[in-house]
């Protein structure tokens, strides 16, 4: 392993060889391994409450010894904690140790609650159109997306039985868990509630240039390879593009 010209030990390590003509590296503080290639994982000991840590040099890694009481990864838990003691996590449910004295509880299929205490009655995905559900003591609750109501989120709440939306004698036009106002002609926007320019926006694309040809109608001027339109009218649900 040491001879003339060939060095493997790293990290100033030092090549001693024994009497039969065998080597080994003799590492320097804070290395370990073969050839002192890792860093010794025991140099800031991570083991807490009395903890030993136990490197394994070959691997660079290390395990905790915990003292009598203690457990976890890095001895940072009381065997007194809920986790072993109480064992709160019902129904097949995974105990997590977050503090000395807190948890988490992760449930199997089929179970929620704190300690997996409820069984899941949102796994059969009761609620409808979008909303949320949720499970409290065994039951199911759902909540619902603006526009449905019911139990379950079931029902379209039609919203044009509430006079008002539409201004202007826009027409309510019921949507499932919306509404529409048809407007009517001289006015736009979604209730109705703005009057309405023939060019403003212009709805001439491609550089045309929009001309007011009434008090409804226009006409777009377009560039060179497109096509103009004659005057036109406003029809009620009308977008299309010019041009």
């Amino acid at each position: 392993m040491c001879r003339d010209g060939y060095e493997p030990c790293v990290n100033e390590g030092m090549c001693v060889t024994y009497h039969n003509g065998t080597g080994y590296c003799k590492c320097p503080e804070g290395f370990l391994g073969e050839y002192c290639q890792h860093r010794d994982p025991c140099e800031k000991n991570r083991c807490q409450n009395g903890g030993t840590c136990v490197a394994q040099a070959m691997l660079g890694k290390a395990t905790c010894r915990c003292a009598s009481g203690f457990t976890g990864e890095d001895c940072q838990y009381s065997t007194s904690h809920p986790c072993f003691v109480s064992r709160p996590c019902l129904n097949g449910g995974t105990c997590h140790m977050l503090s000395r004295d807190t948890y988490e509880c992760t449930c199997q299929v089929g179970f929620t609650g704190k300690e997996c205490q409820w069984t899941d009655a949102c796994l059969s995905h009761p609620c409808a159109n979008g909303s949320t559900c949720t499970t409290v003591a065994n039951q199911f609750s759902c909540k619902c997306l603006t526009g449905f109501t019911g139990q379950k989120c079931e029902t379209d709440v039609n919203e044009c039985d509430i006079p008002g939306h539409c201004q202007h004698g826009g027409i309510c036009l019921n949507l499932p868990g919306s509404y529409q106002c048809q407007r009517l002609q001289g006015f736009t926007g979604q209730y109705c509630d703005s009057l309405y320019v023939p060019c403003a926006p212009s709805p001439c694309v491609n550089g045309g240039t929009c001309r007011q040809t009434g008090d409804f109608t226009f006409e777009c001027n377009c560039l060179p390879a497109t096509w103009p339109i004659f005057p036109k009218l406003l029809s009620l649900q009308e977008k299309e593009s010019y041009c």
